[in-house]
């Protein structure tokens, strides 16, 4: 396969025939393509000799898995009766742990002739870890963009003149530096998941403040300790209003998890179209052996 180094400042260049859509084609050993001259769009890409680089073999990665993280609290029930003895008003405190510890309004505002207990919703750890997501490894090869001649050759592009083969598939004199390349289709390339297994240690305790004003001045209640067990009952002083909260983690230790999967392989196939001939115009051209 030829690769190109770049045109030389003296060369003349022939002009291209106008009757079979000249291109000023770039090659390169990475798929990083240049933008087109003039901004143009309608390039056409492709690529030769295509394939993983043999270092990273067939795998997207190690597997790992992220910790099982806590959550605070996101709401509370307010009762009217005591002992949590009614159903109770469900009060929203979610946005109390973003940050932990800053003070919100609740939503409602629960007036003290209906406020005689609360049940706090404990901490969360979370049920399962997140498993990593592999990204298939690069691509090696010769790549190629080919975009629109403008009429004239530009020395900001780093590229050759090219014209399309004679009819028996030869390049005419001028043009007699021959590049083959497929249509670059797709990379349909992906990554088998990576899986873990049920997270073990870590510990999520809660500290919730509750207070009469929207501003979290007059505490009423600080319930402390609150660990990742059932709902708990708690009695409020008499004729008083919860109107603000605030949620903080005594401790916050994520559980772990192990990777059930250890390696993310490769899946799928990259995809090729019809396999295209420029015959281009440069006196730069060094010639390489490609690996079948």
């Amino acid at each position: 396969m030829a690769a190109l180094l770049g045109c030389g400042e003296d060369i003349e260049i022939p002009t291209p025939r106008t009757d079979d859509n000249p291109v000023l084609l770039w090659v390169g050993d990475t798929p990083d393509f240049p933008m087109c001259p003039e901004g143009r769009l309608d390039y056409w890409d492709g690529w030769a000799d295509v394939r993983t680089d043999p270092q990273y073999q067939n795998e997207c990665g190690t597997c790992a898995c992220s910790p099982a993280v806590c959550g605070l609290p996101d709401s509370v029930k307010a009762h009217e009766a005591p002992l949590c003895a009614d159903e109770g008003v469900k009060v929203n405190v979610a946005g109390a742990a973003d940050p932990p510890g800053h003070c919100v309004k609740t939503s409602p505002l629960v007036p003290g002739d209906a406020f005689a207990s609360v049940t706090i919703k404990p901490p969360m750890m979370a049920p399962a870890c997140k498993p990593s997501k592999g990204t298939p490894p690069p691509l090696t090869g010769t790549f190629a963009r080919a975009c629109p001649w403008t009429g004239e050759y530009r020395t900001g592009f780093d590229g050759l003149v090219c014209i399309a083969p004679e009819r028996d598939g030869s390049c005419r004199p001028g043009f007699s530096a021959r590049f083959e390349f497929q249509e670059k289709s797709r990379d349909a390339r992906t990554c088998t998941p990576c899986e873990c297994g049920a997270p073990v240690g870590g510990s999520c305790v809660a500290d919730v403040l509750l207070f009469s004003d929207t501003t979290c001045s007059d505490m009423l209640i600080s319930i402390n300790g609150i660990g990742t067990e059932e709902e708990i009952c708690y009695g409020a002083p008499a004729a008083s209003p919860l109107a603000g909260v605030r949620v903080v983690f005594a401790r916050d230790e994520p559980g772990t998890c192990t990777p059930t999967t250890t390696v993310s392989m490769v899946d799928g196939t990259i995809e090729s179209g019809e396999t295209r001939t420029f015959c281009c115009s440069s006196a730069e051209i060094i010639y390489g052996n490609v690996d079948n």
